[in-house]
């Protein structure tokens, strides 16, 4: 089966839905969500498995990761009260962004006013296995200790941070993140683990600004419903592995035809720009291929 799928939002019929949760005292609440707000919260529950398995792969947990969201909900709070028009209160940051209060007001005396938040300017917590490290380095114990022991061994260093959390599972974790080795009844701390590969940087960057741009077309589409952005995909099921060879194939060569052709008019494009005071735009086309086992 072979079809196109297009990314173009469609008006929808707004129609209230009770949906129950837990509020801040752990009762059983009821809470009314518009059908818009309902579909869309089920649609990205559907996109953050992917990006939890990127998080979990590099070591982040839902703790640290909840908290990083925090001034992000801030922002674009903030951003959307800017949109209608609408004062920035402590209040009306809450509301819109699900933060309590006391955060919403520990962002603000961050600044003079309710302003946007840089990625500098909030301090993230930091995760048990991260803070042995940061001991183990502070104390300026040697790259290799004992497992066990006294005052000088990992299992002390854990001691020190958490009670709660088992030495050997805070040792297995560092392991799997490739921060530490274990040899014999000693851990040894990969100090190349802390050292900057600009390869891999860069190629998550890209990653990011990729999925960034087309997340902002398909939301664009969705949101203002003008379907400005082209936002397409090619979808087809129940194929052998021969076929999806033979697919691969074509899509780089037609994806190389096209890069050339956008190339070259982009160059040309851009030396026809030079020195306007209107060259504020930038232009992003991507492309992407996927393929796993059919389920049904």
């Amino acid at each position: 089966m072979v079809f196109v799928q297009w990314g173009f939002g469609m008006n929808r019929q707004q129609e209230p839905k009770l949906s129950k949760g837990k509020d801040v005292d752990g009762m059983v609440s009821t809470q009314l969500l518009s059908h818009d707000a309902e579909t869309t919260l089920e649609h990205v529950l559907n996109i953050m498995p992917k990006l939890v398995y990127w998080l979990i792969k590099s070591g982040v947990g839902y703790t640290e990761f909840a908290a990083a969201l925090r001034p992000v909900f801030y922002n674009e709070a903030i951003k959307e009260l800017e949109c209608i028009k609408q004062k920035k209160t402590d209040s009306s940051i809450s509301l819109l962004s699900g933060l309590n209060r006391r955060d919403v007001r520990e962002f603000r005396e961050l600044k003079t006013e309710h302003e946007l938040l840089t990625h500098n300017a909030v301090v993230m917590p930091i995760s048990v296995p991260a803070r042995v490290i940061g001991v183990w380095i502070n104390n300026r114990l040697p790259n290799k200790i004992p497992i066990a022991g006294g005052s000088g061994s990992f299992e002390n260093l854990v001691k020190q941070i958490s009670s709660e959390k088992h030495p050997r599972s805070i040792l297995l974790e560092l392991k799997r993140i490739g921060v530490i080795i274990e040899e014999d009844e000693y851990v040894v701390l990969q100090t190349g683990s802390f050292t900057p590969t600009p390869k891999m940087d860069e190629s998550k960057q890209l990653f990011t600004e990729n999925i960034s741009d087309h997340l902002a077309a398909g939301l664009h589409n969705l949101v203002k419903n003008d379907n400005a952005f082209l936002e397409q995909a090619i979808f087809a099921d129940e194929l052998t592995e021969n076929s999806i060879e033979e697919l691969k194939k074509l899509s780089l060569v037609l994806w190389e035809e096209m890069v050339n052709k956008i190339v070259s008019v982009a160059i040309e494009q851009c030396k026809k720009d030079e020195n306007s005071p209107n060259a504020n735009q930038r232009f992003r086309l991507g492309v992407f291929q996927y393929n796993d086992k059919y389920k049904d």
